[in-house]
């Protein structure tokens, strides 16, 4: 009898640790209905499967790998692209100043072929006064030189000054001495220039 207690006592500790085992799967909802724990044991389930939550961690954390990794290599691409573009944009910049100093450099060039225009012009009229002055009396060329509606002081001084000394000194000897002491000193101011 001794040798029966011993399979018997074996086989009662296998029926009450399997019904603790199964009665932990409902308890945990590992299993939910009888159905579900007939496919566990026959194989129908996969038994290592039983808390996706653990399983998934491993699977997420590949997937953020992943995904640092297409992080990263979208950023070192973006970074040559703006590199490329920051040169490119250097590059303008470089130009654009050259443009803007050899235009600063024109602009300068072609008021300075403006004045020397215009003074060419001046010069040219002022020549065809003096030839008209050279012709009129004296004394009717100083009446309309001391009317300073007509001309400034210093487009007198400068016309007088292409006259013929001869002519300029009549023209000077019939002006009020005020306004031809004034055209004298602005004469002399010319000639410095």
């Amino acid at each position: 009898m001794k040798f029966l207690l011993v399979p018997l006592l074996i086989v009662g500790m296998f029926f009450s640790f399997t019904a603790a085992l199964v009665a932990m799967l409902f308890w945990t909802k590992t299993v939910e209905t009888p159905q579900q724990l007939v496919n566990l044991v026959m194989g129908g389930q996969d038994s290592t499967d039983i808390f996706d939550e653990f399983s998934l961690k491993d699977d997420e954390l590949s997937e953020l790998f992943a995904l640092a990794d297409t992080y990263r290599t979208r950023y070192e691409q973006q970074a040559k692209e703006s590199q490329v573009l920051m040169d490119s944009l250097t590059a303008g910049l470089t130009a654009l100043q050259v443009e803007k100093e050899r235009l600063a450099a024109e602009s300068v060039r072609l008021e300075s072929l403006d004045v020397q225009q215009a003074n060419a012009q001046r010069s040219q009229s002022l020549d065809e006064l003096a030839k008209f002055y050279a012709k009129i009396k004296p004394a009717n060329a100083a009446e309309i030189l001391q009317q300073e509606a007509q001309l400034s002081d210093t487009t007198v001084a400068e016309l007088l000054r292409k006259l013929p000394a001869q002519q300029m000194g009549k023209i000077m000897a019939n002006m009020l001495p005020e306004r031809a002491a004034k055209i004298t000193k602005l004469m002399q101011e010319l000639a410095v220039r």
